[in-house]
C-alpha cells in the first residue's frame, strides 16, 4: 500500500504517469485522477470541509471496512459528492499542475494536523475521521487510483 506519509516514494510513483495513460477501469484520465486525490485530501486539510451524507450505521460499516481491513476498495464506489454523470470539469491546465497542487494539499494536511491534533474532520462517505484514519484512507485511496494507472 502506498504511505502517503513517504512524499519522496509517493511522488517518484507518480512521476511515472503521462497524460495520455488510459486506466485499467472507470472513466478517469490521468489529471482527473489526480485532480480528483487533490479534492479529496481537500476535506482533510480544513480547506473543503464536508458534511455527513450518510447513517450512522452506514457511515461506520464503510470505515470499518475501509479503514479496518486491507481488502483493496473495489473500482466503481461512487462518492455522494461527486457527479452522478460524466467526469468533472477539470480545473488546471495540465497534469504537472495538478501534481503540484496535490503536493500543496497534502502539505496542508501536515499543517492543518500539526494546528489541529485533535479535529476529526468529516469524510463524506465514513464520517469524522482523526488524523491517523485519514492517513490510512489516503493511503488506501491512493493505492486504489494508482492502481487504476497501473502505478502501483
Amino acid at each position: 500500500m502506498i504511505d502517503i506519509l513517504d512524499r519522496t516514494k509517493l511522488f517518484e510513483i507518480l512521476s511515472k504517469l503521462q497524460a495520455d495513460d488510459k486506466p485499467k477501469f472507470g472513466q478517469m484520465t490521468p489529471q482527473h485522477m489526480v485532480e480528483h486525490l487533490a479534492f479529496v485530501v481537500r476535506f482533510s486539510n480544513g480547506r473543503e470541509p464536508q458534511q455527513h451524507h450518510y447513517s450512522i450505521e452506514k457511515e461506520q460499516k464503510i470505515k470499518a471496512f475501509v479503514i479496518g481491513t486491507d481488502i483493496d476498495m473495489p473500482p466503481g464506489f461512487k462518492s455522494p459528492v461527486l457527479p452522478t454523470e460524466g467526469l468533472p470539469i477539470l480545473q488546471l491546465s495540465n497534469l504537472t499542475n495538478a501534481i503540484d497542487h496535490l503536493k500543496t494539499e497534502l502539505s496542508d494536511f501536515d499543517t492543518y494536523f500539526i494546528h489541529h491534533p485533535l479535529d476529526k474532520p468529516v469524510n463524506p462517505t465514513m464520517g469524522e475521521l482523526s488524523y491517523q484514519e485519514w492517513v490510512r484512507f489516503h493511503s488506501r485511496h491512493f493505492t486504489h487510483h494508482f492502481r487504476q494507472f497501473s502505478l502501483y
